[in-house]
């Protein structure tokens, strides 16, 4: 996870919200008021308003416990809304859209239950014994008619309202009233046997003999119903009263039989995984008095499922029959331990789920894993131990020595799952031995750590890290302090890397805290730290900084991945050396710099650079030389870690050059005898990055990566030996390298990657500088040749050549000769029709000049003119095409290249200032957010340098913004260039900006024009303004951006009625009026015809243009295209009450309605 904030975090902010809203809206899906103000329910609700409520409700599944202080408050109304609703007799009548209350309802129920769970859902429902009848004439009602018609073709309550109906039912079951007391007779229509497979007791309560039916429809169900089912018809056998029926043998009698016939029939999966869902609750929840007489009879019955290869195949009855097997164990242990057939079945069930811990299912491992710690907790203690010695024999199999280290890489990750979540659990219930932990406590620290790659290159063994944490969490919880201080340090092979003298806790704090940091799954992170704090919190004198570190690595701290790798690590790293050392190892491992994605490879890097910052330079030297070690172990195709330890290498010199300036904050300032030493660093060119033409060119080896790893070491580099060039004989001794750099720049400077453009001017300037003037000069020059002999025209190609030239301007010192040219290239380049990507390139590299030219006194104005050409040319690229306004990409770049030279002061002359300014003011006001906010702070920067503000998509989106924009163009002393660009650019969002953008200028816009007076000598007037309009009309006449949102503009304005205040003025309507006319003759663009009939709308309205207005509005009912004419119609109507106007179909051709024209022209 790699986003700016938190999901979580912005989950936390958002929950009040959401619960505000649902509040809000539940009662009006709720209750309407009547005419004495008292409150009825709904009969219906409408399907979007539910969907709202179950909108608002859905995203709390990542934290449903901040819905517990609300659950009463929620669940209260819905209760009692559906009980009302429930004893209403208004029957539903499907319609479109609406949905019954009873039904909605039941959808907002049934996903509390999926957030919170059913257990906690059920525990808030109405509990009285008066609405058992009601809910079960519910579903009785709409039950099918027979077993043929199935549940998933049946037209009747929709799933969830089932499931939450038979949920209600089953804890209605509760009641401590005997059915027959509170039954109502039974009906004529309720068969006493049901004709079914089951033979029931007679003088069954009508209540029961309605109930058993009803579930054993809804155990076929594929959906939740077949587990509510199963629960209701488990509460009502084993109630007293139904026992005494004998109900509970007859129901145990039925599943039996069904079983022993399952490989007979042809049964659908779904109802047997439904028979087998009653039969495992029923063991669970029965007592040994009540269940103990069908035990055995149970046991066989499983044994006979598992060689049904039908439902053998099924995860769902798998884990079924585990948990079953499971309960039966125990009540065998619990009633017979001595027997030998509870021997025999405790042999054969551990045999099965010791086999079952593989199963490719994760649901059902972690059955198993749960029911073999249940039954070891139940064993005596030698059987117990040699449960936990046989789950320890298991994890040795398939181990592979590679010399003296274990290799995981032949294991199977599925069966490790099981067998380190089975440890988990045993710790958890405190059945491991003090004696076994050593063994125990090896497995979960490789656990912690398991890894293996898929033959695509992916990464498994999430799952297993899962399990070791949570392994880790239950010892810290389950075992005392003295307990885990026992077990020696060296009896563990996993913690060989620790001395004796540090204790147990002390060594799974490292590893918690390395998992926590490092881990690239964000749970598994957050696992870690949660059993750190666990740890600590236990055991709290036993770990170095324990309190410190608990702060440190916090929960929601490690959540984000990038701030766990270079913030948190850090930080943790600072508070002991053991874990700073533990971190460094790991940073080099695959957690680290070999992680599978780049950006944490990138974070790995910034963190061993800033880990190095409060250490010795010693120290830095040794970090240096293990990076080097593991770069020469490196292979061909070990692409991402070497991508990730060049670049570890390139950010360990880069921070040692920054440390060393006088304005550096690290804690370890570094010497220049320190950095002379980095000097050696040079030679790794050559030797350990062993890098071969092949490592460029050859697409399987991702040349990308390697190209920008080996771009950003030599940048850090030649920053060195920038800083280190007063030393001349230190650098003497390294001259060869930068040769030798060179020859493999030409393959970087033809990718086209961001990563390797954004590190190459540092690495081409610092290279530049310290190749001899003879060398650069020739280096150069071939670049010039390379991008003047390049298309432009070929999207993307040669991108770092003319970055390359930017770059390299200031290294050229007097060869003026040179300097021109990438000047006249560079600028060739930003006004050259091609691929857009070679624009945005030349702007980026003409921009890398800006501080050189500044400076450079010999530099012409010719070339800063053409400069200013060139910006101004890209400040107005509006190319389109099927990808959009892609010349926004340019217009940004050019607002950022004039940003960062405000400061130089290369457009400080007068022209050139206001040509660049005008751009900057029309573009802080148009209409798209990216570019218009850029600009205003671009603008912020050229008129107020020294309070710069910087606005986000909010600031340059709002009333305020806007209005106070016109306020400084109706200033007197405002120019009249400046005033042109603001009123320019502030047509384009308040003529096509977003819907937002729109509202907020014309809000402004009519706010300031209604209060500008029409005529003012001294002060700028309405009338002013409208000639600003008017002028940019006429100078745009051809630009159809300009020309359509002004249209739109305009009618705006006639609406509000702001041009009608100009009546009686000098204002020239005739001119507005042949700009509109101009605007759209012989033009074929629908929105410019329809916006210039609504300008025409407006000007009907003034006397000196209303004839020759109407008169146009008359020949355009003929024009070619349908759409103009019935707008046309449609504001002739308006304008003159004509109601024949209304009677013509105007899509007929023209032709056929030239006579009609002819007449109501007459009319005019």
């Amino acid at each position: 996870m790699n986003v700016n904030e938190e999901k979580d975090v912005l989950f936390l902010r958002a929950s009040t919200h959401l619960l505000s809203q649902f509040k809000t809206l539940l009662p009006k899906v709720l209750y309407r008021r009547s005419d004495r103000n008292t409150r009825r329910t709904h009969s219906t609700a409408k399907e979007k308003q539910i969907a709202k409520l179950i909108i608002c409700l859905e995203p709390f599944q990542e934290d449903p416990q901040l819905l517990d202080t609300h659950l009463k408050e929620i669940l209260r109304p819905l209760v009692e809304a559906f009980l009302e609703d429930l004893c209403n007799s208004v029957s539903f009548q499907p319609s479109s859209g609406v949905t019954s209350l009873s039904n909605g309802l039941c959808q907002i129920l049934y996903t509390l239950c999926k957030i919170r769970g059913e257990k906690v859902i059920v525990g808030f429902l109405n509990n009285e014994p008066r609405f058992l009848e009601p809910i079960l004439m519910r579903l009785v009602r709409h039950r099918p008619q027979a077993r043929s018609e199935s549940i998933q073709s049946h037209r009747g309550l929709s799933w969830d309202e089932n499931y939450v109906l038979l949920l209600w039912l089953s804890h209605l079951m509760l009641t401590p009233f005997d059915l027959a007391s509170i039954s109502s007779p039974q009906n004529d229509d309720t068969p006493s046997q049901l004709h079914l497979e089951i033979q029931l007791p007679d003088h069954l309560p009508s209540i029961a003999s309605r109930i058993i039916p009803l579930c054993l429809d809804f155990l076929d169900a594929p959906t939740k119903e077949r587990n509510a089912a199963a629960a209701l018809l488990v509460r009502l056998s084993l109630r007293p009263d139904m026992r005494e029926f004998g109900l509970l043998d007859s129901m145990i009698r039925w599943a039996l039989i069904f079983f022993a016939n399952v490989s007979e029939m042809p049964s659908e999966i779904h109802h047997s995984l439904g028979v087998l869902a009653y039969l495992s609750r029923l063991v669970a929840s029965a007592t040994d008095g009540e269940i103990g007489p069908h035990v055995s009879a149970i046991f066989v019955a499983c044994k006979h499922i598992l060689d049904s290869t039908s439902l053998k195949s099924s995860a769902v009855a798998r884990k079924l029959i585990i948990k079953t097997l499971r309960n039966i164990v125990v009540h065998c242990i619990k009633t017979h331990p001595t027997l030998d057939s509870t021997a025999a079945m405790l042999e054969d069930v551990i045999d099965f789920l010791l086999e079952s811990l593989s199963d490719r299912d994760t649901p059902v491992r972690y059955a198993t894993s749960k029911a073999l710690s249940i039954i070891a907790m139940a064993l005596e203690q030698a059987m117990s131990e040699e449960v936990v010695e046989a789950i320890l024999g298991f994890l040795n199999e398939d181990i592979v020595l590679k010399g003296s280290a274990k290799s995981l890489s032949s294991v199977n990750p599925l069966r490790w799952h099981g067998l380190i979540l089975t440890l988990s659990h045993l710790l958890y219930r405190k059945t491991v031995k003090t004696a076994q932990l050593p063994d125990v406590l090896n497995a979960l620290v490789i656990g912690l750590s398991f890894k293996q790659r898929t033959p695509t290159g992916g990464s498994i063994g999430i799952n297993v890290r899962d399990a070791a944490c949570f392994g880790i969490w239950a010892l810290s919880r389950r075992y005392s302090t003295p307990e885990l201080l026992t077990v020696q340090t060296n009896s563990i092979p996993a913690a060989a890397g620790y001395d004796n003298s540090h204790s147990i806790p002390q060594v799974l704090a490292i590893e918690l805290l390395v998992t926590a940091c490092l881990d690239p799954t964000g749970n598994i992170r957050r696992g870690s730290s949660a059993a750190l704090q666990e740890l600590i919190g236990r055991h709290p004198d036993t770990i170095y900084a324990g309190i410190q570190l608990t702060q440190v690595v916090d929960y929601n701290a490690v959540g984000l991945r990038e701030r766990a790798l270079s913030d948190v690590s850090v930080k943790a790293g600072k508070l002991q050396k053991l874990y700073w050392k533990a971190l460094f190892q790991e940073l080099l491992g695959w957690r680290g710099v070999g992680s599978l994605d780049s950006e944490s490879r990138i974070a790995s890097a910034t963190a061993i650079a800033k880990l190095s910052e409060n250490q010795p330079m010693q120290v830095v030297g040794d970090m240096l030389n293990q990076i080097v070690i593991r770069l020469n172990q490196c292979t061909s195709t070990d692409v991402e870690e070497r991508h990730g330890l060049i670049l570890s290498q390139a950010s360990l010199i880069k921070i040692c050059v920054l440390n060393s300036k006088e304005e550096s904050t690290g804690i370890q300032e570094r010497s220049i005898q320190d950095l002379e030493d980095l000097l050696l660093q040079w030679s790794t060119l050559g030797s350990c990055i062993n890098l071969t033409e092949e490592s460029f060119m050859n697409s399987s080896l991702r040349p990308e990566l390697t190209s920008s790893a080996y771009i950003y070491l030599l940048g850090s580099l030649s920053g060195l030996n920038q800083r280190l060039k007063s030393n001349v004989i230190k650098q003497q001794q390294i001259m060869h390298v930068p040769e030798l750099a060179l020859s493999w720049l030409d393959f970087c400077l033809t990718r086209t990657e961001d990563a390797v453009l954004l590190s190459l001017p540092e690495a081409v300037r610092g290279l530049c500088s310290i190749l001899p003037s003879p060398r650069r000069h020739d280096i150069v020059r071939s670049w010039l040749d390379q991008v003047k002999h390049s298309s432009s025209r070929i999207s993307g190609s040669a991108l770092g050549y003319p970055i390359a030239l930017g770059a390299s301007y200031a290294t050229l010192e007097d060869e003026m000769e040179i300097k021109q040219r990438i000047l006249d290239i560079l600028t060739s380049r930003c006004t050259l029709e091609g691929p857009i990507e070679s624009r945005v390139n030349a702007i980026t590299s003409l921009s890398l000049t800006f501080e050189t030219v500044s400076t450079d006194v010999a530099m012409s104005q010719q070339s800063i003119s053409r400069i200013t050409e060139a910006i101004h040319a890209s400040l107005n690229d509006y190319t389109i095409n099927e990808r959009g306004d892609i010349g926004s990409l340019v217009r940004l770049e050019a607002i950022s290249a004039v940003a960062k030279s405000s400061h130089l002061g290369i457009f400080h002359t007068e022209m050139n200032e206001t040509v660049v300014e005008a751009d900057i003011t029309r573009l802080s006001l148009e209409k798209l957010d990216k570019v218009r906010t850029e600009a205003a702070s671009c603008l912020s920067r050229l008129t107020h340098p020294d309070t710069i503000q910087y606005y986000d998509v909010l600031q340059a989106s709002s009333y305020e913004y806007f209005l106070n924009t016109l306020v400084d163009a109706l200033q007197p002393e405002c120019l009249p260039w400046k005033r042109f660009a603001i009123f320019q650019g502030y047509i384009s969002s308040a003529g096509l900006g977003s819907e937002s953008v729109i509202q907020m200028s014309r809000s402004a816009l009519v706010d300031v024009l209604t209060k500008l007076a029409i005529n003012d000598e001294n002060n700028v007037d309405l009338v002013d303004v409208c000639n600003v309009l008017l002028e940019i009309f006429r100078v745009n006449l051809s630009t159809d951006r300009t020309i359509l949102p002004l249209l739109e503009v305009y009618a705006f304005l006639f609406d509000a009625h702001v041009m009608q205040r100009l009546i009686g003025t000098d204002f020239k309507w005739r001119t507005l009026l042949s700009l509109v006319q101009k605007a759209h003759f012989k033009s074929t663009i629908i929105p410019k015809l329809i916006g210039a009939i609504a300008v025409y709308r407006g000007l009907a309205e003034i006397p000196v243009v209303q004839i020759d207005v109407k008169v146009k509005l008359c020949n355009m009912l003929l024009h070619p295209f349908p759409m103009v004419r019935n707008a046309a119609s449609e504001t002739l109507l308006i304008l003159t009450g004509n109601v024949e106007l209304k009677s013509k179909d105007w899509s007929r051709s023209p032709k056929t309605l030239r006579e009609f024209v002819e007449t109501i022209k007459q009319k005019i």
